[in-house]
């Protein structure tokens, strides 16, 4: 019997961080598409709430939320306000960071330190609350959002945003690992290249020198949809594992 799209994820409740625009708002919608409740987040309530009403015309399958993670305990916050509401969480998608390209020899610890409280602190609160829960649940997925520069030199980022990375990808295996045995299952996505306003700056030239095997830069949505499966039950026997979204790049 082959399972129907739209009901992949039927009535799961899942969380996604960061999920207001980029990424984090295409797997928001993919989830959507395959069923899921799911719980939107940015910074400011207003903008929060329109992309929801975007995204869905039945107010029942998204959940605005607010905050500012770059004060990591609004990631625990985040996960409580889920379980308020529903009484479960199916699913966490750590999506929100932020980096820009920067030389090492012009960084400093305050901005080392702002990229890690965003970028690994706030995911860390907000899976160490989801875990409890999950565990008491006896099931659940969490997959965290890494990067290609998790993987090498940083490259195009800078090296606080590359070790963030890293370090995600590091908790990732450790807490998939340990969740195991309750049901949960924890992995990671590293994006490649990916259509942005973050890439928008690249020229044709700049592109081309890339040299990406598959000659164009990854849409959203080949993101979210590695996202989806790894939150499915299609992929109920893998965990602890990185899936690189790259077109080929590493």
């Amino acid at each position: 019997m082959t399972l129907r799209l739209s009901t992949l994820l039927q009535d799961q409740v899942i969380l996604v961080t960061g999920s207001t625009r980029g990424i984090g708002r295409a797997i928001a919608a993919d989830l959507l598409d395959h069923g899921a409740i799911v719980a939107l987040h940015g910074r400011d309530e207003s903008v929060v709430r329109d992309v929801a009403a975007q995204l869905s015309d039945n107010p029942a399958r998204t959940i605005p939320l607010a905050a500012d993670l770059q004060e990591p305990s609004a990631g625990a916050a985040l996960v409580q306000s889920v379980l308020e509401r529903c009484a479960r969480i199916d699913g966490l998608v750590n999506n929100a960071g932020a980096g820009k390209a920067a030389a090492f020899r012009g960084m400093h610890l305050e901005t080392w330190r702002a990229t890690q409280s965003l970028n690994i602190e706030s995911a860390l609160c907000a899976m160490r609350e989801a875990y409890s829960a999950m565990r008491k649940q006896k099931s659940g997925a969490i997959v965290n959002i890494a990067s290609i520069s998790a993987h090498g030199p940083g490259k195009w980022m800078g090296a606080d945003y590359a070790a963030s990375k890293a370090a995600m990808v590091s908790i990732t295996r450790s807490l998939a690992f340990e969740s195991a045995r309750f049901g949960i299952r924890v992995n990671a996505v590293s994006p490649g290249l990916i259509e942005s306003a973050m890439t928008a700056v690249l020229s044709d030239a700049m592109r081309d020198n890339l040299q990406i095997p598959m000659q164009r830069l990854g849409q959203p949505e080949d993101v979210a949809r590695a996202v989806t499966f790894l939150l499915s039950d299609r992929a109920a026997y893998i965990t602890g594992q990185v899936l690189h979204v790259d077109g080929g790049l590493t």
